[in-house]
């Protein structure tokens, strides 16, 4: 039997490392009392004796009213501003178009007619240093989405969640457990997700069929098909048609966020690299190209690959669906679960974005009432519906709620099936972080271990370049303690 990497013991939960914390009714009208019933002579009554009164009578009224209403305004945070005019809340978007987004707006708008959003679509390319000096700034945007991995570079800047705002238990009991472990510390709710995002196996349908192949869930299997749908030349030996993008880092996409998943169903804790599990793990991985030969660097990257049917099995996030369809509006194929490892318990993957509040918002109160709304379930499922519209295939919402309702497209139903026993890590691909950012470096160290293998360098010294350089850079984050790693046997 080949190899496959080993059946761990109870997978630690909670792999992402904690982080620090900065952390009435009107008043009567005047009474009128009648004259006296005396022989005196009728004298008409003054207008002014009868007019003063009852204008006395409508600016009490008056002041009653504005008082009470700055009153509710204050009280709900949806006051105006000094000038009488709505407050105008700058929001930082990210991925969702401006499209996806109005009818979210438009609705907490009409809910809240003192609060106007400003939302401004950003690019991606150097977002992360550009929203980082932004909200150091004095002209700060108030709300902004950044990515889960980005909080222990983000927390000093952000403004927690206040009272009477998302609590933690509204984040423990509306959102997956991963939500909670990953934006929460200790009583501070530093965000709010608006969708999830995970992986998911993705096959072709004509090539399983031709094999009459069932779609594999666990690891040997996939081995299996793999091999019995690849295609070689016999001529030249060259692969005509791999049977599943695996096995190294030059054209696997998410190949990071794969190969973290792969060690943390073996039973590795990502913040600590001494387990001996590694070494295998990262074999296996490897040797989908250095010793099955099920893939190699000659092809195209894995999603076009996918599209063109030059791969039979990619595992990618949802949004790579989109581009498939694209591609290949002709194609047939369909999502499933990503494999586990046999007899073991699940073990999934998430990446994902979360909305916060800038600490240099001069609305942070009126800012997490936005926040709040979009946590809800309404808004999520405004949010999803619209994105429906624009691309077929939308993330699956972060509330549960609303999550349980998508699940009746097929496409991203594996990945919110997924969310209950997802992890996360700082090891997470396409962020768009800065070189020097803290998913960077580790993705270097782990991208060196896995060529180092590949290429039968000196795996030992691979393997503790690996080790001590996640301790370096995790204790640079205050993530860990250089101490914490414990030393190779």
């Amino acid at each position: 039997m080949d190899n496959q990497f080993p059946l761990p013991g109870p997978v630690t939960p909670g792999e992402t490392a904690s982080f620090k914390t900065p952390e009435e009714a009107a008043p009567p009208p005047p009474s009128y009392q009648p004259p006296e019933t005396s022989k005196a002579p009728v004298v008409k009554p003054s207008p002014f004796k009868i007019i003063l009164p009852l204008i006395a009578a409508i600016i009490v009224v008056g002041l009653i009213v504005f008082a009470a209403t700055k009153l509710l305004g204050y009280k709900t945070g949806s006051k105006p501003s000094s000038s009488g005019q709505a407050i105008t809340l700058t929001y930082y978007g990210l991925w969702e178009p401006s499209s996806v987004m109005k009818p979210v707006i438009d609705e907490f708008e009409k809910q809240n007619p003192g609060i106007k959003i400003s939302y401004q679509f950003q690019s991606p390319q150097d977002y992360q240093d550009r929203v980082k000096n932004d909200l150091e700034s004095q002209n700060s945007p108030d709300i902004v989405r950044l990515h889960s991995t980005w909080l222990p570079l983000f927390t000093k800047y952000l403004f927690p969640a206040p009272a009477n705002s998302v609590s933690v238990t509204e984040i423990s009991t509306n959102f997956y457990p991963i939500v909670a472990k990953t934006l929460v510390s200790g009583t501070q709710v530093f965000g709010v997700p608006m969708t999830m995002e995970g992986l998911a196996l993705f096959i072709n349908n004509a090539m399983f069929q031709q094999k009459s192949l069932l779609p594999p869930k666990i690891w040997p299997d996939v081995l299996s098909a793999a091999k019995a749908l690849r295609e070689v030349d016999p001529l030249t030996g060259k692969l005509i048609r791999a049977g599943i993008s695996l096995g190294n880092t030059s054209n696997v996409e998410h190949w990071s966020d794969i190969v973290s998943l792969m060690l943390l169903q073996s039973g590795v804790k990502l913040s600590d690299l001494s387990n001996p599990d590694v070494s295998t793990t990262l074999t296996y991985y490897t040797d989908f190209v250095t010793k099955h030969r099920v893939w190699d660097d000659t092809l195209p990257p894995s999603t076009v690959a996918f599209a063109n049917e030059k791969v039979a099995m990619i595992i990618a996030p949802t949004w790579r669906a989109a581009e498939i369809k694209a591609i290949n509006p002709a194609l047939s194929w369909q999502t499933v679960p990503v494999p586990q490892l046999p007899d073991a318990d699940a073990v999934n993957w998430t990446s994902f974005w979360f909305e916060a509040v800038s600490k240099n918002s001069k609305h942070p109160v009126e800012s997490w009432k936005f926040v709040s709304f979009l946590a809800s379930a309404k808004a999520q499922q405004i949010l999803f519906d619209a994105a429906t519209t624009v691309r077929e295939y939308p993330q699956p919402p972060a509330n549960k709620a609303v999550a349980t309702q998508a699940q009746s497209n097929p496409v991203i139903a594996p990945y919110i099936t997924s969310m209950d026993t997802a992890h996360t890590f700082y090891t997470a691909g396409n962020t768009r972080d800065s070189k020097t950012a803290l998913n960077s470096r580790l993705i270097k160290y782990l991208e060196d271990a896995i060529n180092a293998i590949a290429q039968n360098q000196d795996s030992a010294n691979a393997l503790e370049t690996l080790k001590n350089g996640f301790t370096q850079v995790l204790s640079q984050y205050g993530l860990i303690t250089a101490s914490a790693a414990t030393t190779s046997p």
